[in-house]
């Protein structure tokens, strides 16, 4: 589903800073099924040059989702026109190296100032950060950051991050329950993970629901009626920064 689209031009005032409103009130497209995660991010990159942030998952994990064909390196590196990934963690490296025998995984900070030679030396079509963000202290600071290291040599950012809307959430809401990974420091909604991207200079060009896990034809449903009640929302940006 395309969210941001027809209301860019109204809302880029709010997201740079220059107007302010304490009740703004966005509209959304419906366009389009809602789709999995996976899917979108795949079609979204499929041919191109990919820069993908965070790339091995929790360590624990990454063997069982490279025999399940549903790790998202793995299938990124299949069908793009390169991929190069980095990690900060050092043990899910070196599990993602062993257990994937790819060599396009590497160790290391997109924040740090010392520059990750074999990212430096390359030209990206898309960064892309899979839900990274939301376990960032501060969000904004770490994406200028990367801007600022790397944005000469990319041209647009997807960001994947857990939805504050989702169905799940509202559920839990009437029963006075909280269900969360417990590394998260935040929940996004469209707009606000349009807001940090913003405030770390980016321009928001577009917006997608997604689902995070497999959905049966009851919860398709719902959500192609009801959107906003998926559970990522996936955000692309330009690297020029918002006017």
């Amino acid at each position: 589903m395309s969210v941001i689209s027809n209301e860019l031009p109204n809302i880029v005032p709010y997201l740079a800073g220059s107007r302010f409103n304490e009740n703004l009130t966005v509209s959304y497209l419906k366009n389009g099924p809602v789709r999995h995660r996976t899917e979108e991010l795949l079609d979204i990159c499929r041919n191109k040059r990919i820069l993908h942030i965070g790339c091995c998952d929790h360590a624990r994990l990454i063997k069982q989702k490279i025999d399940n064909r549903d790790w998202l390196h793995g299938l990124l590196t299949d069908c793009t026109e390169y991929t190069v990934g980095v990690d900060i963690d050092d043990n899910a490296v070196s599990e993602a190296q062993r257990s994937s025998g790819l060599d396009n995984i590497f160790l290391g900070d997109i924040t740090s100032s010392d520059a990750i030679e074999p990212v430096k030396s390359r030209q990206f079509d898309i960064a892309l950060f899979g839900e990274v963000v939301e376990h960032i202290p501060n969000p904004a600071a770490f994406l200028q950051r990367f801007r600022e290291n790397y944005g000469d040599i990319v041209e647009h950012i997807v960001i994947t991050v857990p939805n504050a809307l989702r169905a799940g959430n509202v559920k839990g809401a009437f029963r006075n329950t909280e269900t969360i990974n417990s590394d998260h420091r935040f929940f996004f909604t469209p707009y606000t993970i349009a807001k940090v991207a913003c405030d770390a200079g980016f321009t928001p060009e577009q917006i997608l629901m997604a689902t995070f896990t497999k959905a049966g034809w009851l919860k398709t449903k719902l959500l192609n009626r009801a959107p906003l009640l998926a559970e990522d929302i996936i955000f692309v940006g330009s690297t020029n920064k918002v006017g």
